[in-house]
């Protein structure tokens, strides 16, 4: 049996400073990794507070350049909001620097707010998946 967890990078209220949300999840994954667990998922949200990572790819980088043991899974990436290329460029660089260390997943996307800030109909996710 392997274990990971999904890692949001919540911020109800911004009651918090922002650096004070990314520490603490960072600290949270330095535990994962020195503890045994199998992987992190990092999630990919924009212009939220239930989660602060528009770049799930630059995060996983910070996270592979700070740990040792941890699969770095995306949880996931938003395809309906990247060009494909460019989607798959970032995700081998993340793979090769990671040491092979990416469980990549890919989601269409569901929040509005999202699509409407990216200028992409809701309706097309489905085609750009």
């Amino acid at each position: 049996m392997k274990f990971g967890v999904l890692q949001f990078f919540s911020w109800p209220e911004r009651r918090v400073a922002l650096e004070t949300v990314y520490a603490r999840a960072l600290q949270r994954i330095d535990v994962m990794d020195q503890t045994g667990y199998d992987a992190v998922w990092l999630a990919e949200h924009h212009f939220t507070d239930y989660s602060i990572c528009p770049s799930v790819h630059l995060m996983g980088m910070h996270v592979a350049g700070r740990t040792q043991n941890l699969a770095i899974g995306t949880a996931v990436s938003l395809t309906a909001l990247y060009h494909p290329l460019r989607l798959a460029e970032e995700v081998a660089m993340l793979d090769v620097l990671s040491g092979g260390r990416v469980k990549w997943g890919a989601g269409r996307g569901f929040d509005p707010v999202e699509f409407k800030a990216f200028d992409v109909p809701l309706s097309d996710s489905k085609n750009r998946f």
